[in-house]
């Protein structure tokens, strides 16, 4: 298993160019993840130090924390057009600045755009569930009715056969012939 190379802050201060305490500033100011030993003393990757080498540019085209922090997404920066030189000039400071507008912008678009997605199918599930269950009320008045219905007729087969029976059973008692009295 590979690890990755770590640094303490004395060798990333050495490899970004900048003093130890610059970088324990930048952490603060940006809220940075710091991530720390077993001993608790600061590390970092190659990744932090190749962030910390992006924030160094930033800064030296003339941005602030404040802006830097604007820029950045979960902790990291958002890498800028690659091919900038390193003198900066008034027009390329407007180039960037359009470029993270349009980058941050963009971003709370697809933002908002998940969360309404996510609302969107929060009120479609619950309107289905609705349509389902009213659905279900309808079918379950449907067959409430129906068996009311067939209650009804077979009470009525049941009088009819009552009354039948009634009949015949009147029929049977009488008898079919009268005798005569004899005189």
């Amino acid at each position: 298993m590979k690890t990755e190379k770590t640094y303490l802050i004395s060798d990333a201060s050495k490899l970004v160019q900048v003093e130890s305490h610059v970088l324990r500033y930048w952490e603060e100011e940006l809220q940075l993840p710091v991530k720390r030993n077993e001993m608790g003393h600061r590390y970092y990757t190659e990744s932090d130090i190749q962030e910390f080498r992006e924030i160094k540019k930033l800064k030296e085209q003339g941005l602030q924390l404040k802006a830097i922090r604007m820029v950045l997404k979960e902790g990291k920066i958002i890498p800028l057009p690659a091919g900038k030189p390193s003198v900066v000039t008034t027009d390329d400071k407007a180039e960037r600045l359009q470029y993270l507008i349009r980058k941050l912008i963009g971003d709370v678009v697809e933002e908002c755009n998940e969360k309404l997605l996510q609302d969107l199918s929060q009120n479609m599930v619950k309107e289905l569930d609705y349509q389902f269950r009213l659905q279900e009320e309808r079918e379950e008045q449907r067959e409430n009715r129906q068996m009311l219905l067939e209650e009804e007729h077979y009470k009525q087969l049941d009088a009819l056969i009552r009354n039948h029976r009634t009949k015949q059973s009147v029929k049977k008692s009488r008898p079919f012939f009268r005798l005569k009295k004899k005189m």
